[in-house]
């Protein structure tokens, strides 16, 4: 737990600091899908002067392997490559130079007060919720199908096994499941985050049902003056 907020830290951290180097932060945990296969994850993607980047953020030191990864992320997503980290060890910088990965090095103070750690921890929640409650605005505007992908995907533990359970291909979902992105109803993330997303909307969207058809069946009781 302790390496999982160190690296939740490191990551908010990283978009202030992007931020105040004139970066727009767009998204977070972005997946890299090829065929509809996820094949990665960009931690963090910005942008600025109309070039996207995709940032591989590391709590602690980068090594070869993470300049690697930041290099193959941005080959994949076409976008330009960088790590944000503590450090990096001596190969680490020689390979970044050599392929042209950008290398942000994070202060060594994390938090500089109190106010800075409540905001931190302020901002997290805020977007927490929003990142669960705001697909259930969508409710209304999903048919039978869009529920029968949503019901898939909460209940199959890989891609594929979603694709498996609707009886289509996976390029087929892998269209439809984008278009539910994009609307917003699932998230940009990875598919075990899309997949807890699929199971709250879809128990969101069956209660706010059932809350309004209660609502109405009481209606048609109410004695009439």
């Amino acid at each position: 737990m302790a390496g999982r907020r160190a690296w939740r830290n490191s990551e908010e951290i990283a978009a202030r600091i992007l931020e105040r180097s004139g970066f727009r932060v767009l998204d977070f945990h972005v997946p890299i899908e090829e065929g509809g296969v996820e094949v990665g994850e960009i931690d963090i993607v910005a942008e600025k002067g109309g070039q996207k980047y995709s940032v591989e953020v590391k709590a602690g030191m980068a090594d070869i392997n993470a300049v690697r990864q930041a290099y193959v992320n941005s080959l994949v997503s076409g976008m330009k490559p960088m790590i944000i980290a503590r450090g990096a060890d001596e190969g680490a910088r020689r390979l970044a130079e050599k392929l042209g990965v950008e290398l942000i090095v994070l202060p060594d103070v994390v938090v500089s007060s109190t106010d800075d750690l409540k905001e931190i921890v302020e901002e997290a929640v805020d977007h927490a919720i929003i990142s669960l409650l705001e697909p259930l605005l969508h409710c209304e505007t999903l048919d039978s199908s869009d529920l029968a992908i949503l019901e898939a995907i909460s209940r199959a533990r890989s891609f594929r096994e979603a694709a498996e359970r609707l009886g289509v291909g996976v390029e087929e979902l892998a269209s439809s499941v984008e278009r539910l992105k994009k609307a917003g109803v699932l998230p940009k993330s990875s598919y075990k985050r899309m997949r807890a997303a699929a199971f709250i909307v879809l128990v969101g969207c069956r209660l706010l049902a059932d809350g309004r058809y209660r609502a109405s069946e009481g209606e048609q009781h109410v004695p009439r003056p």
